[in-house]
């Protein structure tokens, strides 16, 4: 069984601490964890989207500080139960390229060919896609740490020259139950949101404004030892191409998870079936917001597959002011049939086998990146393990991430990097 921590639109303030209007509400849910360890602990922890409110390096700063607070209250650290996240129109920076982003911006929604702009960019024109990316920069760097760059992103952190063989989504294998390999596809939603979704977010009901995400990455893989869960921020009424999209994501994701409308539901359009959408309510709604209809809410998901079934329990906690209660109104039991296991090939059974390596050996490798993109030493680490892999000409953070890269897979370099990183106190 896997279980995980579901969180979305936390909207984290850098702000005093006697500032924040949040404050009781942040310190209940950290004490909470402690009923959580005491319950079976975690496995994982999804945050979809809007974990800041303008994307600013300070917001990020707090949601790690909050996070080492779960961490502790939970009794580990990320190499037990690992952070996946996801971008929200709150992530955003708003004023960088702000005029250039807003004239791509129409021009795709306008255009019947958007996918052949956004393919041509990638392959062609690199800059365009460098300048849909760029109000993400704060939020890359947090997301790094927490291993769900997508790989658009990480070639711009990079300075790759190219994006040829980069998508548009991170893929993570959560764990496998009874031989299927559960994998996690962040895919970013809000490329193309600008100051119109937050000034007059009720014109995307009359189509003045929807959102768009490129198809080829929300293309993934189907084989039948996959279970696929998607988690993106915004729900597919927000997007130019709502029904198209909603069926290529009802055959491709058993689970998808959604964020951004502040308030929790659960459909299943056919019991035992189709796969099931799950709309998460927010952590952290505006305090100018209905409080019965947006109430805070966080959910812990239990995952498990009996007999070519997959089970989900949503297990809701609300805030009623002082403290989080279990809330029934919000918790829920579905199921979803998957394909027999003797359906596979042999192909499909080394696949298993060798995601279940994968898997043991995540938790090390994982820690070490939020290790080693927390140091405040990274060119002195580089430069200790082979000085000849730092290049000059490059900042210090592309170095990073194609030291990481390139070095990831050799067991002798991370063992260096451990004790490098030991050896700085990280």
């Amino acid at each position: 069984m896997l279980r995980i921590l579901l969180l979305s639109d936390i909207h984290f303030i850098h702000c005093e601490a006697d500032e924040n209007e949040y404050r009781s509400l942040e310190i209940a849910f950290v004490e909470a964890m402690d009923e959580v360890r005491e319950t079976g602990g975690l496995d994982h922890i999804l945050i979809c989207g809007d974990i800041a409110n303008t994307g600013q390096e300070s917001e990020y700063e707090k949601a790690e500080e909050f996070l080492k607070g779960v961490f502790e209250h939970l009794g580990c650290d990320e190499t037990k139960t690992k952070v996946f996240v996801v971008p929200g129109n709150h992530d955003i920076n708003r004023e960088i390229n702000k005029q250039e982003r807003f004239d791509i911006r129409r021009k795709l929604l306008k255009m019947e060919t958007a996918d052949d702009f956004i393919l041509n960019a990638k392959h062609n024109e690199p800059d365009k896609l460098k300048l849909i990316y760029s109000p993400f920069k704060a939020f890359h760097k947090f997301a790094n740490k927490h291993s769900s760059l997508d790989g658009i992103a990480e070639g711009i952190l990079s300075e790759a020259p190219n994006f040829n063989d980069k998508g548009f989504r991170k893929e993570v294998e959560l764990g496998v139950i009874k031989d299927y390999i559960i994998k996690l596809h962040c895919l970013n939603s809000a490329l193309l949101c600008d100051e119109d979704d937050v000034k007059d977010p009720n014109k995307i009901q009359y189509g003045e404004h929807k959102l768009y995400i490129p198809r080829y990455a929300y293309n993934p893989a189907t084989d039948s030892t996959f279970v696929n869960i998607s988690m993106m921020h915004h729900p597919h009424k927000w997007f130019y191409n709502e029904s198209e999209q909603a069926l290529k994501f009802d055959r491709t994701f058993k689970i998808q998870l959604y964020g951004h409308v502040h308030t929790q539901s659960i459909s299943q359009a056919e019991e035992g079936k189709s796969p099931v959408r799950l709309q998460l309510g927010s952590l952290q709604p505006e305090k100018h917001g209905d409080t019965d209809s947006y109430q805070p809410v966080y959910n812990i998901l239990e995952l498990d597959i009996d007999r070519y079934i997959l089970r989900m329990k949503v297990i809701c906690y609300s805030w009623d002011g002082e403290k989080f209660n279990q809330d029934e109104r919000f918790s829920y039991e579905k199921k979803i049939e998957l394909k027999k296991k003797s359906l596979r090939t042999a192909s499909q059974k080394k696949e298993v086998k060798k995601v279940k390596e994968v898997v043991a050996n995540s938790d090390e490798l994982y820690a070490l990146r939020y290790r080693f993109f927390s140091s405040e030493h990274i060119k002195e680490i580089i430069c200790d393990i082979n000085a000849k892999a730092y290049d000059e000409s490059k900042p210090e953070y592309a170095n990073a991430l194609i030291f990481f890269k390139a070095n990831a897979s050799k067991s002798e370099v991370i063992e260096q990097l451990s004790a490098a990183l030991t050896k700085y106190g990280v």
